[in-house]
C-alpha cells in the first residue's frame, strides 16, 4: 500500500498548481486509504456498508424494541376502537334439582253454611327436575365524549410512536454508518502501526549488524532497539482498540462474536460539502419535529376531550332470554318462557368539583408548551445545520493540504535516512522522521473518517432517509 502511496505522491508532484487537480489526486489517495481498511480473515463473512446496515434495521435491540412498542400503539387504536362499536354476549345455564321442595298451599275450600268457608291445604312443588335458561344481550354507545377521544388520542398516539420509530432508526443506521467506518479507521491504523514496527525491526536488525562489525555506535543500537519496541508496543494497543471497535461493530447488528468478518466497502470517492438547505424542507423531514407536531395535536384532542365531559353519555341496550323448566307434575310437567326488553341509560355530569375545568386548563397550558418547545426545537435545527456545515467545511480544507504533509513527512524521513548514511545526522534523526510520518499518514486517515462522521450526522440532520 505504502508503494502505491510513494509513485502517487511522485506523480502528483508536477500538478500541484492547479486546484482541480489536487482535489483529485486526494481523492486517489482518500481511495487507497479506505480500499485498506478491509479486514482479509479467512472464511470471514463479507459485509459491505450496504449489508451492514440491513443486518443493523433486521437485529438492533434498540430497533425491535421500538418495532414492539408501535405494534403495541396499533392494539391501543383496535382496543380504543372497541368502545365504539356494539358488545353482544349469549348466557346459558342448566339446574338439575335433585330434591323437590314443597310449600304448603291453599288448593280448595269446605263447604260451610257459615260465612267463614274453611281452606284445604297441600303440599305443592315449587321446583322443576331441569332449568335451562339462555339469554343474549347486545349493548351500544350511542354517544360518548370519553370513548370518542380515546379513540381520537389513541390515533394520534399510533402516528407519533410510527414517528418516533422512523426517528429512532435514522439515529441507529446513523451510529451504524460511522462506527463501520470508524472500525475501517482502527483496522487502518493497526496496518500503519504493523508497518511501522516492521520497518523499525529492519532498521534495528540494520544497525545492529552495523554494529556487530563496528560501523555503528552503542548509542544507535539502543536507540533504534526502543524504537522497535516502543512501535511494538504501539501496534499492541491498537490493535486491542480494533478489537473493541469491532465488538461495538458486532453488537450494533447483533452479529455474533465468534463470526469472523471483512469490511469490504470502498468509497470511490468522498461526498461534497452541501449546499445550505432550506429550513423549511429540513423540518418537513424532521421525525423529531413532527413527533412535536403530533404532541400538540395530542394535547388539542385531550383540551377537547375534557370539555366534552359537560355533554351526556347516551348508550342502548336490548336483551333477550329463552326457558324452560321440566319435571314437575304439579305445573302439568313443562313450563316455558321468553322476555325481551330495550333499554336506554343517559348520564348527565352535573358537578365534578371542577374537575372538567382544570383539565381544559391543564391540555391549554400543555399546548402552549409545546408550541414554545416547537420554536426551540426549529432554532435547534437550525444551529445544528450551521454547526455541521462548519465542521465540513474545516474537515475539507484539513483533508485538502492533508497529502502534502504526508509527502513532506515522507521526504523528511528519506533526507534523515540519507543524512545518517553519509554520517551527517545520528540515529534519533532518523526516528524522529520516523514518527512524524506515522503521525500524519494516522491524522491523514482520521481526516477521512472525521470528514464522513460529519457527513453522516449532516443527513441525519437533514432527515435523509
Amino acid at each position: 500500500m505504502k508503494g502505491i502511496y510513494r509513485n502517487d505522491l511522485t506523480r502528483k508532484r508536477g500538478e500541484r498548481g492547479e486546484r482541480k487537480a489536487e482535489k483529485k489526486y486526494f481523492k486517489i489517495i482518500c481511495i487507497i486509504i479506505l480500499a485498506c481498511f478491509a479486514v482479509t480473515t479467512v472464511s470471514a463473512e463479507e459485509y459491505d456498508l450496504a449489508a451492514y446496515l440491513t443486518m443493523v434495521e433486521r437485529n438492533n435491540p434498540d430497533l425491535l424494541i421500538a418495532l414492539k412498542e408501535l405494534e403495541l400503539a396499533k392494539t391501543g387504536v383496535t382496543l380504543a376502537r372497541s368502545a365504539l362499536l356494539p358488545s353482544a354476549g349469549v348466557q346459558g345455564r342448566y339446574n338439575h334439582n335433585f330434591i323437590e321442595q314443597t310449600q304448603g298451599m291453599a288448593v280448595a275450600s269446605m263447604p260451610d253454611n257459615g260465612s267463614v268457608q274453611p281452606l284445604v291445604f297441600s303440599d305443592i312443588r315449587t321446583n322443576f327436575d331441569n332449568e335451562l335458561i339462555v339469554g343474549i344481550g347486545v349493548n351500544q354507545i350511542l354517544f360518548s365524549s370519553t370513548a370518542i377521544s380515546n379513540y381520537n388520542k389513541a390515533k394520534i398516539a399510533l402516528s407519533l410512536r410510527e414517528r418516533s420509530f422512523e426517528a429512532a432508526r435514522l439515529v441507529v443506521l446513523c451510529a451504524a454508518k460511522k462506527l463501520y467506518a470508524r472500525a475501517q479507521l482502527a483496522l487502518l491504523v493497526v496496518e500503519i502501526r504493523e508497518s511501522s514496527e516492521n520497518l523499525s525491526l529492519e532498521q534495528y536488525q540494520r544497525v545492529q549488524r552495523l554494529h556487530q562489525v563496528g560501523a555503528a555506535i552503542e548509542l544507535d543500537l539502543l536507540s533504534a532497539e526502543v524504537d522497535w519496541r516502543t512501535k511494538a508496543d504501539a501496534t499492541g494497543e491498537a490493535k486491542k482498540n480494533a478489537a473493541l471497535v469491532l465488538i461495538a461493530f458486532r453488537d450494533l447488528a447483533g452479529i455474533p462474536h465468534s463470526q469472523n468478518i471483512t469490511l469490504t466497502q470502498v468509497y470511490t470517492d468522498l461526498p461534497e460539502i452541501p449546499e445550505a438547505p432550506v429550513l423549511g424542507n429540513v423540518l418537513v423531514n424532521r421525525a423529531d419535529y413532527h413527533s412535536l407536531l403530533l404532541s400538540r395535536d395530542l394535547n388539542d384532542v385531550e383540551r377537547k376531550a375534557a370539555r366534552n365531559l359537560f355533554l351526556p353519555e347516551v348508550s342502548a341496550s336490548f336483551s333477550y332470554g329463552l326457558g324452560r323448566f321440566t319435571g314437575n307434575d304439579d305445573y302439568n310437567g313443562n313450563y316455558d318462557f321468553n322476555s325481551a326488553s330495550l333499554g336506554l341509560l343517559v348520564s348527565i355530569p352535573l358537578f365534578t368539583g371542577g374537575a372538567r375545568i382544570a383539565r381544559m386548563q391543564a391540555a391549554k397550558l400543555e399546548q402552549e408548551k409545546v408550541t414554545i418547545a416547537l420554536s426551540k426545537k426549529e432554532t435547534a435545527i437550525e444551529s445544528e445545520l450551521f454547526e455541521l456545515q462548519l465542521r465540513l467545511a474545516e474537515a475539507e480544507q484539513r483533508r485538502e493540504s492533508s497529502y502534502l504533509i504526508v509527502e513532506t513527512a515522507r521526504r523528511a524521513v528519506a533526507l534523515a535516512q540519507r543524512a545518517y548514511a553519509n554520517g551527517q545526522a545520528t540515529y534519533l534523526a532518523v526516528i524522529d522522521a520516523q514518527d512524524k510520518l506515522d503521525l500524519v499518514w494516522l491524522n491523514f486517515a482520521n481526516i477521512g473518517y472525521e470528514f464522513l462522521s460529519a457527513y453522516y450526522d449532516w443527513e441525519l440532520a437533514i432527515g435523509n432517509k
